[in-house]
């Protein structure tokens, strides 16, 4: 009979989740979870074990050569003849972002691009940017008068009157540039999002995206919709459109009472956005709330948006947690995980579930190499997504800086320097991430607010590190049997 030795992997990660202990790779996820038995079983790998072969090839013969087969189908146990690499991804278009408009007819006070199509000088914008850089090198203040872009292209791309609208006709041509490339990087679904500004202020292109591609399957491509709105110009012909298409609508509203997102002359929004989330509940539309988390709202932030939530139908709350560094710095951590964790509760309480950046890093951990499917850890500007302005030009994102191209390129926009910087963080973490326990699915603070504070995408954000840890951590000790794989070898 043949052996082979396995060692308890130098990349598992556990956390005690209630009776039992929640284990998982951090580089691969496959989050599971272990009775003490079960658990004493992975322990015994930990100064080495030699077992047979056939335990790992054959049908197991009782439940401890099945766990062990489990152990090590999930990288936590590995031979040390074949260490187990995490898969890494290639280049892979998932995520299509069209900017309809460049304006938008609220003033929020949060906005991470500042006043949308103002009239001002690109130079002293990038001016102001370098002295925020050297003179408050620990906080990015971002506010309804100063954008969080770093880029004299940028800011030229904001402020051009030529940039502010897409045409219908331009924008049904970017979209099928932009479906070649993601097909020539393997990819067969993607997700197309119509963003802005206010993107419903450009109905028409929208309208006419929807109606050339419907469902994708003449451009052989699964299209999924989704657009993120302030809710204020939804119409019945709209509404009924995003029913047709299938359309995730993602509504703006931090909180009934927050005064954070006027109107842009200064008045309530609320009536108007309330206007629009009922014309889609009355069609049935899949609807999620948007709401930040922020210096702005964190006297609103609390359980009043999940009642909203269940009131308009919407089965989903997706919070932005601020884009600001010094969001983490002032508050801490744990006290922003603290104030979060009691939504997300109340929210399971109410059948609504809480979902961000922050939740995916939760999410993707518990499937298994799920990332390199996915195309992207939390983030999909890091190599997973074009954001089309409505002159044709490609950035990551609409919250970063770095102009990647002009989707007029077509597949050479993936062989250019820009495109592979950003690209190569889905697997190369920078330095500073080595060995965390969430390093396989973080991507980290928003590409916007690193550029803006450091002039580069590869830097970290310390200070948001413990709030992604911990809120992660939140998730897997609240964890209940067989809600992820549970294995227990306690007989009863």
């Amino acid at each position: 009979m043949q052996y082979k030795r396995y060692v308890l992997s130098a990349d598992a990660i556990e956390v005690p989740a209630n009776k039992h202990t929640a284990v998982y790779h951090r580089e691969r996820g496959g989050l599971c979870l272990l009775d003490d038995p079960a658990r004493r079983v992975l322990h015994g790998f930990r100064e080495g074990r030699t077992i047979p072969v056939t335990w790992l090839e054959s049908e197991a013969a009782d439940r401890e050569i099945e766990l062990i087969q489990q152990l090590a189908a999930r990288g936590l146990l590995v031979s040390n003849e074949a260490p187990i690499q995490p898969a890494v991804s290639g280049n892979k278009i998932n995520v299509i972002q069209l900017i309809l408009a460049n304006a938008c007819n609220f003033g929020c006070t949060y906005c991470f691009e500042g006043i949308q199509g103002k009239e001002m000088s690109v130079e002293a914008e990038v001016t102001k940017i370098d002295l925020s850089r050297l003179h408050a090198p620990d906080e990015i203040k971002i506010d309804l008068h100063d954008s969080m872009y770093a880029s004299k292209e940028r800011f030229e791309h904001q402020y051009d009157p030529a940039n502010r609208h897409m045409k219908p006709q331009d924008a049904v041509r970017y979209v099928e540039n932009a479906l070649a490339i993601s097909r020539a990087s393997d990819v067969n679904s993607v997700m197309i999002q119509f963003f802005g500004g206010e993107p419903l202020l450009n109905w028409k292109a929208i309208q006419a995206v929807l109606e050339r591609f419907g469902n994708g399957e003449r451009d052989r491509m699964q299209i999924a919709w989704s657009t993120v709105t302030n809710g204020s110009l939804i119409t019945e012909e709209i509404a009924e459109a995003f029913a047709r298409y299938e359309v995730a609508v993602c509504v703006s509203f931090d909180s009934p009472t927050s005064p954070s997102r006027p109107l842009k002359h200064g008045g309530d929004s609320t009536p108007l956005v309330m206007e629009g989330l009922r014309r889609l509940q009355a069609k049935g539309c899949r609807v999620a709330i948007n709401a930040a988390l922020t210096s702005s709202t964190w006297n609103e932030f609390d359980e009043s948006i999940v009642d909203l939530a269940v009131d308009v139908g919407a089965g989903e709350i997706g919070v932005v947690v601020d884009f600001d560094p010094g969001f983490y710095a002032r508050f801490g951590g744990q006290q922003i995980v603290e104030r979060l964790w009691r939504v997300v509760e109340y929210g399971r309480y109410r059948g609504v579930v809480l979902t961000g950046y922050w939740h995916q890093i939760f999410q993707l951990l518990t499937g298994h190499d799920a990332v390199p499917e996915r195309g992207f850890k939390n983030c999909s500007a890091k190599g997973a997504q074009l954001s089309i302005e409505p002159n044709g030009s490609v950035f990551a994102c609409k919250a970063g800086s770095t102009l990647l191209g002009s989707i007029s390129q077509g597949t050479a926009l993936l062989d250019a320097q820009p495109y592979q910087a950003h690209a190569s963080l889905r697997h190369e973490n920078p330095a500073p991430c080595r060995g965390c326990e969430i390093e396989g699915f973080c991507a980290g603070l928003c590409l916007g607010p690193l550029e803006k504070k450091y002039a580069a995408i590869d830097a970290v954000e310390t200070s948001a590190c413990d709030f992604y840890r911990g809120i992660t951590r939140k998730h897997i000790e609240s964890l209940r049997p067989f809600e992820v794989a549970t294995f227990d070898l306690q007989t009863h």
